[in-house]
């Protein structure tokens, strides 16, 4: 049962990381701004903010944080669902990244009522990508599919977004400063005509972004969609020191457990915790 448990949890975080280093974006979302920010709704911010696989690899600006990811949705009989997710995020001076998150209780999850904790480790210098079961003490490794590349992505993205954002307007919000960092906000605002995806009347969505250039990447973003809610992402107790270097290693004590990733479905070797 836990080894059910434990493979549920990976599949969602790599799907979600996998779908939003990519910035896979649903039916009828425009595609990402110019920092990275899709107006989609996502699953989860920890890749979009620190880049997963294939993303930009930022080097010689380390920092660690805590982050959370909140999503806010009112239904027409007046039921509030709220999620809530958090974690923490670090990467070194040569672009090593670390996410250790708290997947929502839902789906096995909930019925189970254990939640894993797990870390994933991003390393570009080994080539190396890792996913850590904190409780149960194993390294998944995860690979590449063939002929996978950074240049075959950023041309699909590139094609996203100039297939999706005709219909997006941008305004500057001006400069603040955020957790000592001064960060440049800017709105997304798109409008999708009434009838174009069976809509009565026109949909509004909006994003506001504030983006660090000295982090180069957004440390806050609020999204709202009458479809799906209101999300928010920020990073917060932002430490802009060297993160201990252990953090980017799989500790001595682990056991390697190779995963075998494919477009479409994630596998593991089978336990005896099945």
């Amino acid at each position: 049962m836990i080894g059910r448990i434990a493979k549920y949890a990976v599949v969602a975080l790599v799907a979600a990381g996998m779908s939003l280093a990519a910035r896979a974006q649903g039916p009828g979302m425009p595609g990402p701004g110019p920092h990275g920010g899709g107006m989609g709704p996502g699953s989860f911010a920890f890749e979009r903010l620190v880049g997963g696989f294939g993303g930009k690899v930022v080097t010689g600006s380390p920092f660690s944080a805590q982050v959370t990811r909140e999503t806010v949705q009112v239904l027409s009989n007046g039921t509030k669902l709220d999620q809530k997710e958090t974690g923490t995020v670090a990467r070194d001076s040569v672009g090593r990244t670390r996410q250790e998150m708290t997947l929502p209780a839902i789906g096995p999850l909930a019925a189970s009522g254990q939640v894993p904790h797990l870390a994933f480790i991003r390393d570009p210098v080994a080539g190396k990508n890792y996913i850590l079961d904190e409780d149960r003490k194993t390294a998944l490794t995860l690979n590449r599919p063939a002929g996978a590349n950074g240049q075959n992505r950023e041309g699909m993205r590139e094609e996203m977004r100039q297939n999706q954002n005709a219909n997006v307007q941008t305004t500057s919000l001006g400069t603040k400063v955020m957790d000592g960092l001064t960060v440049q906000g800017t709105r997304y605002t798109r409008t999708i005509p009434a009838g174009q995806i069976g809509n009565s009347a026109a949909i509004v969505i909006t994003r506001d972004e504030w983006y660090s250039s000295d982090l180069q990447m957004v440390v806050s973003s609020t999204r709202t969609d009458p479809r799906f809610g209101t999300t928010t992402f920020e990073l917060t107790s932002i430490n802009r020191g060297e993160p201990a270097q252990t953090l980017f290693a799989v500790p001595s004590d682990y056991t390697a457990a190779p995963m075998r990733f494919h477009v479409g479905q994630v596998t593991r070797p089978p336990d005896s915790q099945n």
